[in-house]
């Protein structure tokens, strides 16, 4: 934009800004409220938390109502809130202290554009980026007269409102998708799912009968060769699954490789592609996921090998569906003490009900083609969650261009509130600075 809107005039942060300096000790002021870090949501501005001083050791420093808290570490998480209680804060977060020609909460989304963020950038590129308030302080732009400025503020509240509402339905997305799965893998598994199928396809159709998982499957485990033997590792061409692993749906790579050595002296035993594996070990949301084999494998024992025998009642997408539905029930059967654990006895007994092969190739397509229609579902919210975050910095844009409000040209300019500014600086008393005296 090479012109100004009517009515603004160019300036720089420290203009209509200044760095509050004061830092005290937290137990000078043990209840006083506390902002650190942490209590900052980037990009919202929203403040998570506020603890109280005595909670840190090191000092902190000083901010009031109206401050303008900006976090100088790490600054592309742009963390920047405008609080509307004094407190104290990290002093990793620099207190300003906004002019009277300046509305705080203008400048807060103004040092929170794409613009302010490049120039940061700029600033300091190392591992834990870092910026000085000498150096923001040099940030160069556009202001509009004060009415104005409020003006903007308000019409950027009411058109962010609108999408933080958004932003909030959309961040329920990813659970209400999980709760949609479990609920197709549930109607799937009563018969519900294909009831109308049933009826199209009365050769088909057939009592459904309750069969143990160790009598349509061949269910075995695997080995961890001793740590620390080169034998058992160096030049190994095995893959070698943990079960970590399970956390991805198919295993299509490994992290290590064993040696024929490590497979000759352990129970370490290959597994085909398309064997399932249930993790009986980890802690966490580990323990009791599936996950489909895509190469041929080892094991270790914190794994239970599946193998659907071909010639079985048993259809191996059903099987591996069915196990899937069975997550949360199968971690409420782990045993054991400090950390429970499934085990192979426990795998082995898993109950399934089987209805012909025929209604399980079809129950399985119908489950397949549902999770395609809700994961389709998913990326399209997080594609309009990232279009969120792209409009609202479109709005910020428009705002700083002054293309989101009307002038007025009865405001008074910006240039004369900035010649207020500097006069009233030049007539402030200086603080006067001396040599201390020496014993």
């Amino acid at each position: 934009m090479s012109e100004l809107p009517r009515g603004w005039a160019t300036t720089k942060l420290d203009t209509v800004a200044t760095l509050r300096g004061d830092k005290i000790q937290p137990n000078s002021a043990p209840q006083k409220p506390f902002i650190g870090l942490e209590d900052i949501e980037p990009h919202t501005s929203a403040i998570l938390r506020i603890g109280k001083a005595w909670e840190v050791k090191s000092s902190v420093a000083c901010f009031e109502t109206g401050d303008v808290l900006y976090s100088r570490l790490r600054p592309y998480l742009n963390k920047v809130t405008c609080p509307t209680f004094s407190g104290v804060a990290s002093a990793e977060i620099l207190a300003l202290i906004i002019s009277k020609a300046t509305e705080p909460e203008f400048i807060r989304r103004r040092i929170m554009t794409e613009e302010f963020l490049a120039f940061t950038a700029m600033l300091d590129k190392g591992d834990r980026p870092r910026v000085s308030w000498n150096e923001i302080s040099n940030f160069a732009f556009p202001l509009p007269p004060l009415p104005e400025q409020r003006r903007i503020v308000a019409k950027i509240d009411s058109l962010t409102g609108k999408s933080r509402r958004a932003r909030d339905h959309l961040d329920h997305i990813p659970r209400l998708v999980e709760k949609y799965k479990q609920a197709v893998l549930a109607a799937a598994f009563r018969g519900d799912l294909t009831r109308e199928w049933r009826s199209s396809n009365r050769e088909c159709e057939e009592a459904w009968n309750t069969y143990n998982l160790g009598q349509i499957a061949d269910i075995g485990t695997g080995a961890t060769p001793k740590r620390g033997q080169a034998i058992y590792y160096d030049g190994g061409t095995t893959p070698w699954i943990t079960s970590g692993a399970v956390n991805s749906e198919i295993i299509s790579s490994a992290d290590e490789y064993i040696t024929t050595e490590a497979l000759h002296d352990t129970n370490c035993r290959v597994y085909p592609a398309g064997t399932l594996l249930i993790a009986m070990y980890g802690e966490g949301k580990t323990r009791g996921k599936v996950a489909e084999l895509a190469i041929a494998s080892a094991t270790n024992q914190a794994l239970a090998a599946i193998l659907v025998y071909r010639d079985g009642p048993a259809e191996k997408r059903f099987i591996l569906w069915h196990l899937r539905s069975q997550y949360f029930t199968l971690r409420e059967q782990a045993a054991g003490g400090v950390q429970p654990n499934l085990n192979l006895s426990i795998i082995k007994r898993i109950s399934i009900n089987l209805p012909s092969r025929d209604e399980q190739t079809e129950i399985a397509n119908r489950i397949e083609k549902a999770f395609a229609w809700i994961d389709r579902l998913a990326a399209d919210a997080t594609s309009a969650r990232k279009l969120i975050d792209h409009l609202d910095q479109a709005v910020l844009a428009k705002a700083f261009r002054g293309e989101l409000v009307p002038q007025d040209p009865n405001d008074e300019p910006a240039s004369v509130l900035l010649d207020r500014i500097r006069a009233e600086r030049e007539a402030a008393p200086k603080a006067r600075r001396g040599r201390k005296k020496t014993a």
